[in-house]
């Protein structure tokens, strides 16, 4: 008997019983599917943390004060500038206001910068239309790309040239009083990305403007662009020996690898139940071949009596066992792959990390990414499980006696 032959009748025989075996399949396909999803969506949120952290660079570290015991000023910042492997130092002040244009109005990130070095700290930084805002203009002001789109995003906040006023709560002698002032747009900026500083919710305006409208004596923080990805460990340690604890020092690489590691860890706990489900639709196999074996004791003395020797019968229910594995494991990679594109989307539908107040929130978009290699890995482990399980019913079912087989009721 050949190949084929052998297999046309281990279908047959799993024919003949298809609810206990379309169950057994079934738990094949959940146990395959959950870990094609899990891996798919894993990759794909370590592509998304990636990507939002490298479009920030991956030599910058952001630098705030702990307490009021230190001040993040020019002197401060020319300090730094000196540490070995600094190569810039770009303070900046922010305040969370809220951004009207033709009875329009949203939250927004307002950063008084030098515009001139944002391209030190975003490389892919570029415009949708117009140019940075100089030192010497108070009332200009750039766009983040989402600021330039209305709410909605079904059409634009402000075209280039238009007026928007700019509105905040202060305090003056301990009372809450609204500041507002009018900038004119000088530019709109193309997407950035980045998740620790949201530039694509900011709206951006010299240091000068944003010194008297908000009313600083000294800068909010400091971004250090070191020299190169290779030194800021070196950068980090050496502002942190210099200055202690007085400030608060952020390496968004560090962020990255500790959400990496969470998440890693998250998902190799949920690995590990598919696994186990993988192990317990194996016991299934294990169910369905014995009990296959013991309804079919007479078959098994029929086909030895025809000839059947017992390699030929641990093949038969090996091969039930393999089509098992072969079915479900195929059904379950296809399926998996299409739960992480449910899974994805449910997880961009309702989270969304606040970066800096209501509105200014990262709105998490995975797109799931499949490793052929895993996918086949997956594939193949759901066939090998079911082959391990099938063995001790096909060996038991090779060694029952033809004479005593036929002799059974």
């Amino acid at each position: 008997m050949n190949f084929i032959q052998l297999i046309r009748l281990s279908f047959e025989a799993l024919k003949e019983r298809r609810v206990r075996t379309g169950l057994t399949v079934l738990m094949v396909i959940m146990g395959a599917s959950l870990l094609v999803a899990l891996n798919g969506t894993g990759n794909g949120f370590t592509n998304f943390v990636d990507s939002q952290f490298s479009s920030l660079g991956a030599n910058v570290l952001i630098l705030t004060p702990r307490s009021e015991s230190i001040k993040i000023d020019s002197f401060l910042a020319d300090e730094i500038a000196k540490i070995d492997g600094v190569y810039e130092t770009v303070p900046y002040i922010q305040q969370i206001a809220a951004l009207s244009s033709q009875g329009t109005d949203q939250t927004t990130i307002v950063v008084g910068v030098e515009q001139t070095k944002l391209s030190l700290l975003f490389p892919t930084l570029d415009f949708d239309s117009g140019t940075y805002v100089s030192q010497t203009d108070n009332v200009g002001v750039v766009l983040g790309s989402e600021v330039a789109r209305l709410p909605d995003k079904s059409g634009s906040f402000a075209s280039l040239g238009g007026t928007v006023k700019i509105v905040y709560q202060g305090y003056e002698n301990q009372q809450p009083v609204l500041f507002e002032k009018s900038f004119i747009v000088r530019g709109q900026l193309s997407y950035v990305g980045s998740g620790i500083v949201p530039a694509d919710q900011m709206s951006f305006i010299s240091t000068n403007a944003a010194t008297k409208l908000f009313n600083r004596e000294s800068f909010d923080g400091l971004w250090v662009i070191s020299k190169s990805p290779d030194v800021n460990e070196q950068v980090f340690n050496s502002i942190r020996e210099k200055y202690g604890n007085d400030l608060i020092i952020i390496s968004p690489q560090q962020i990255s690898g500790v959400i990496e590691q969470i998440s890693g860890g998250i998902y190799l706990f949920i690995n590990v139940v598919a696994i186990v489900s993988l192990l317990v639709a194996s016991v299934g196999i294990v169910t369905t071949l014995q009990t296959s074996v013991m309804e079919r004791i007479k078959e098994i003395g029929l086909l030895k009596a025809l000839g059947f020797n017992k390699r030929l019968i641990l093949s038969l229910f090996l091969f039930e066992a393999m089509i098992i594995g072969i079915v479900g494991g195929a059904i379950g990679v296809f399926l998996g792959m299409g739960l992480s594109q449910g899974m994805s989307a449910l997880i961009a539908q309702n989270f969304q990390i606040e970066a800096n107040g209501p509105g200014t929130g990262l709105q998490v978009q995975i797109i799931p990414s499949f490793d052929p290699w895993n996918i086949v890995l997956t594939w193949g482990l759901c066939v090998f499980l079911s082959i391990v399980a099938g063995l001790y019913p096909s060996w038991r079912a090779s060694r029952l006696d033809a004479v005593v087989a036929l002799k059974t009721e």
